[in-house]
């Protein structure tokens, strides 16, 4: 697993001419501009549900209607010095927390944390299903070197169990019901397996995304993984990092991408899978930096837009924003300045979206210092 900064997937290059088509969606019109569309701003409130998160990622609505989201939790202490272009970092300091009183309850803890290239990552997205509660771990059980020095043989195995999978937390003992970022280490050309996000698929079952291998994935009722579909680069030759899902009220499945170095503010598309055919195509495009996407309670689709300029510079701190797609196709933008380096999408019931803010401090300062995440309510 690569940086999220860095992430190259060199099979998807020769599959973007083949995904150039534009689809129907259920929100209305495709965006048709080649650039970014005009786009409307919102003066609809932001304010801080909870702060002094350890790099907050994805969010759910848990039991009783909690809201919940994963850490991916402080620097592990026991670290892979070997490289020193690219120090590693493992251990069991992620989370999950409980933000609905406003202070952050943390009700799971000990799942796999890595530091990885200066970035923190950990559980990276949730979901609540059946009375189940579900996370799913970055990286991929490959990542754990095996002659790390003070890796002890119980703390080698639970990394090598809980790094790319699927877990059902819901007891105090995670439980391992699939591997998808072993299977998609293994299917990936330059072997790269990096899950990122999660969907409750409503036939049984998930989707998710690998921001590694670039592809959408599906595991059944019985922890089967298969590949579905790979999420191309973008024209100009950028890795797609596909990091956010959702399910749309047609049953297809929308996919946005944060794109790696290199691209523009115009760069990132969402796409649309057709679980029926298995054709991937764009639905809407234009955007910058897409890390968390899915429909509102209104019908409209939002983007969470990581850096509004492109791929975040080390030099220009990442001011992100929301976007906001109407089902006639205009766009308005949320946030306005109030968001750094924003991440993830939940829909309230009242028409209000959550989205978690700071939730990377990479690059522009000591992870350590990460602590400092939010989780805001925007309307």
């Amino acid at each position: 697993m690569r940086p999220l900064a860095a992430r190259r997937m060199a099979v998807a290059a020769a599959a973007a001419a083949a995904f150039a088509g534009l689809g129907a969606g259920p929100s209305g019109p495709v965006a048709q501009a080649a650039g970014r569309p005009a786009e409307l701003r919102s003066n609809a409130p932001v304010s801080v549900v909870a702060s002094g998160l350890n790099g907050p990622r994805g969010l759910v609505w848990g039991p009783h209607g909690h809201l919940l989201v994963g850490e991916a939790g402080t620097v592990p202490s026991l670290c892979d010095t070997s490289n020193p272009a690219a120090v590693n970092c493992f251990g069991l300091t992620g989370s999950i927390a409980d933000v609905s009183s406003g202070t952050p309850v943390r009700i799971r803890t000990g799942l796999a944390s890595l530091l990885n290239g200066g970035e923190m990552v950990g559980p990276d997205d949730l979901e609540y299903v059946n009375g189940h509660l579900y996370a799913l771990e970055p990286a991929s059980p490959e990542f754990v070197p095996a002659d790390l020095p003070g890796l002890t043989p119980e703390l080698g195995a639970t990394l090598r169990t809980q790094y790319g999978a699927l877990l059902d937390v819901t007891g105090r003992t995670p439980k391992a019901l699939a591997n998808p970022g072993d299977v998609d280490y293994q299917w990936a050309p330059d072997h790269d397996g990096n899950p990122y996000a999660l969907a409750a698929n409503p036939r049984g079952g998930f989707y998710l995304v690998d921001g590694g291998s670039n592809t959408l994935d599906s595991i059944d009722r019985h922890g089967n993984v298969q590949v579905l579909a790979l999420v191309p680069n973008t024209p100009a030759g950028a890795n797609s990092v596909p990091t956010c899902l959702d399910i749309g009220p047609d049953g297809a499945v929308y996919i946005g991408g944060l794109t790696g170095y290199g691209s523009s503010a115009t760069d990132a598309n969402i796409f649309r899978y057709d679980p029926h055919t298995g054709a991937l195509t764009v639905w809407q495009s234009g955007f910058s930096a897409i890390n968390g996407c899915g429909f509102g309670a209104n019908g409209d689709f939002y983007v969470t837009e990581f850096d509004t300029i492109g791929f975040p510079s080390p030099d220009i701190p990442p001011t992100g924003a929301v976007i906001q797609i109407g089902r006639d196709g205009k766009r308005t933008t949320l946030g306005g300045d109030k968001l750094f380096a924003p991440a993830g999408f939940l829909a309230g019931p009242d028409g209000s979206i959550y989205v978690s803010n700071y939730s990377s401090m990479w690059p522009f300062g000591d992870p350590t210092y990460s602590t400092s995440g939010q989780v805001v309510k925007i309307g």
